[in-house]
């Protein structure tokens, strides 16, 4: 049960004020709730030098790691994120360049700021402000989205639920890429290692208001100012 702090938000329709009779008619049984999907995200990178541990059960970079395994010569680290993944180039003064594959084909070359691949939870938050889709809210879907592509052919894309997305840096980039999972502490991406975006199993239940389409609707009426 999330509530509206003051930000432009399309997700918190309960108002802080209000917590206590709010709260009240939810534990009652007056609300509808809604499963969102996510992203199982695994980052494969090639191990340097001595092995990394996790401690707490958190990864190298603080995220919760619901995964770890090792390969020959690599480390993987699965998490779970509701939002995004972004991939983008970091601190460099070049343009970010990796390949994305979808289901083991190559899709496209992305040479820009970032790659974003995003849910419909957060379909109508970054990734539209950057010209991607609103998605319906149950449409299943994982949506691909560039900032700032060089090549102006790269469209926005929307592809169903349960393909596998993996993105890597390419062979020809002067620079490293670094990736963020729902805005968390960015780690880096070197050569040859990899991104794979797939639909997470795990669902996370959400309070609503009215309902997850009402509440969609009403949200972009609020928020974009719909008449």
């Amino acid at each position: 049960m999330v509530f509206y702090l003051g930000s432009l938000s399309f997700l918190t329709l309960f108002n802080l004020k209000n917590f206590q009779s709010q709260g009240t008619q939810v534990i009652v049984g007056n609300a509808a709730i809604v499963l969102r999907s996510g992203l199982r995200v695994r980052v494969v990178k090639e191990l340097r030098g001595k092995k990394r541990t996790t401690h707490n059960g958190l990864s190298e970079n603080g995220l919760p790691a619901l995964g770890l395994d090792t390969e020959i010569g690599k480390q993987a680290v699965q998490y779970q994120v509701l939002n995004k993944v972004m991939t983008d180039r970091g601190p460099s003064s070049y343009l970010s360049n990796v390949v994305v594959y979808l289901d083991g084909h190559l899709m496209t070359t992305v040479q820009g700021n970032a790659v974003i691949a995003s849910t419909r939870t957060s379909g109508i938050v970054y990734a539209a402000a950057v010209g991607a889709s609103m998605i319906y809210p149950k449409v299943l879907a994982i949506m691909l989205t560039s900032i700032c592509s060089h090549l102006p052919s790269f469209w926005p894309k929307v592809v169903p639920a349960g393909v596998e997305l993996k993105i890597m840096v390419s062979p020809e980039a002067r620079n490293t890429a670094w990736v963020s999972l729902d805005g968390w502490k960015p780690q880096e991406v070197c050569h040859g290692n990899s991104i794979t975006v797939t639909t997470s199993c795990h669902l996370l239940p959400s309070i609503c208001v009215r309902g997850q389409v009402s509440d969609w609707f009403k949200s972009l009426a609020q928020c974009l100012h719909w008449t």
